[in-house]
């Protein structure tokens, strides 16, 4: 699992921990009538914006730590970012704590979501200013992440485009792949250009040569695992292969943890 992408376990985590009951309401963080986290939602992604949102139960020295440090940080981002308090037990707010499954969460927690819906990074209990910064991603990034959120493979084609072309060539052996019956309803193909200097930390985690000669192709798996890397031509029965042996390795998906499996030599 890569440093960038490993952000997808350390999420899930503090998605799926239960925290303490929380009761009361913080100055100026009190329910509204009507749910806006949903529709805060909409909103930044219609303005290509990331969205941080506030989960919060009761007004105390945690919850109010946290929001007096984001809400003065917004402004540091200025037109890049937006901000969403939602009261956790207010029902109008239940679709998008259902969504995020923050019923099961430790609050307060402050959840990062890209433009297109990814969560980039989860603050359980405490928030430090510099840790803000850190929640925005490339685009890259950000479709990779969105893709395994979604339980879904990906094929990130690292591809060099040509300034006559707006989209890069698909190699026939991706293509072929995410077409294949077995595959195509779980799999998603995200391009970078090598040259972007917006993506160089996603391929630096990858330990993926941006100066290679040819395409390089990496097979990710949920949550966040490389499951085959490629450098030039590849070939859908090579996808496949790599696929298949990740599936019949015992620690597959880090079911051993980060020790791995058995007793340690």
């Amino acid at each position: 699992m890569t440093r960038t992408l490993l952000s997808l376990g350390m999420v899930a985590a503090a998605l799926s921990a239960t925290g303490a009951a929380f009761a009361q309401s913080p100055p100026g963080l009190r329910p509204a009538a009507a749910s806006k986290g949903m529709a805060a939602i909409e909103h930044a992604a219609a303005g290509g914006k990331y969205l941080f949102v506030f989960f919060w139960r009761e007004q105390n020295p945690q919850t109010d730590a946290m929001w007096n440090v984001l809400q003065p940080a917004m402004g540091k981002f200025g037109a890049a970012a937006e901000l969403v308090a939602v009261h956790v037990t207010d029902p109008a707010e239940k679709p998008i704590v259902t969504r995020f499954g923050v019923d099961r969460s430790p609050v307060p927690l402050v959840l990062a979501l890209a433009p297109n819906g990814a969560i980039t990074k989860a603050f359980p209990l405490k928030l430090d200013e510099k840790q803000l910064s850190q929640a925005f991603v490339s685009r890259g990034t950000a479709e990779c992440l969105r893709a395994l959120q979604a339980r879904k493979l990906v094929l990130l084609c690292v591809q060099s485009r040509s300034a006559y072309v707006r989209q890069v060539s698909i190699q026939p052996g991706v293509a072929d792949f995410a077409a294949d019956a077995r595959f195509a309803p779980a799999t998603e193909i995200v391009s970078v250009d090598p040259a972007d200097p917006a993506e160089a930390s996603l391929l630096r985690d990858l330990q993926v040569d941006p100066g290679a000669v040819g395409p390089t192709t990496v097979l990710l798996a949920p949550p966040g695992s490389v499951v085959g890397k490629f450098v030039g031509a590849v070939s859908k029965e090579q996808l496949v292969a790599a696929l298949q042996a990740a599936q019949s390795n015992p620690c597959a998906g880090g079911k051993c943890g980060p020790g791995g499996c058995g007793p340690k030599r």
